[in-house]
């Protein structure tokens, strides 16, 4: 997937293009809710990137079912 951030064609890393595909189910990759994903991943709102990367190893939570 490649985004335009200042006019600069930019690619997408996989690893986010995964969380915002199971973060944003049922959104098709043109809609807002997925691009607005995409663009905070990819660190446009200002985010700290650090937190952002943790934030997409954590997701999903997952359940230990056994012991």
């Amino acid at each position: 997937m490649i985004i335009t951030i200042d006019y600069q064609p930019v690619t997408v890393p996989h690893e986010i293009i995964r969380y915002c595909d199971s973060f944003t189910l049922d959104a098709n990759r043109e809609d807002l809710r997925y691009m607005d994903c995409v663009y905070m991943h990819m660190g446009l709102y200002g985010n700290n990137p650090d937190h952002l990367r943790q934030m997409r190893m954590d997701y999903p939570p997952v359940k230990k079912i056994w012991q």
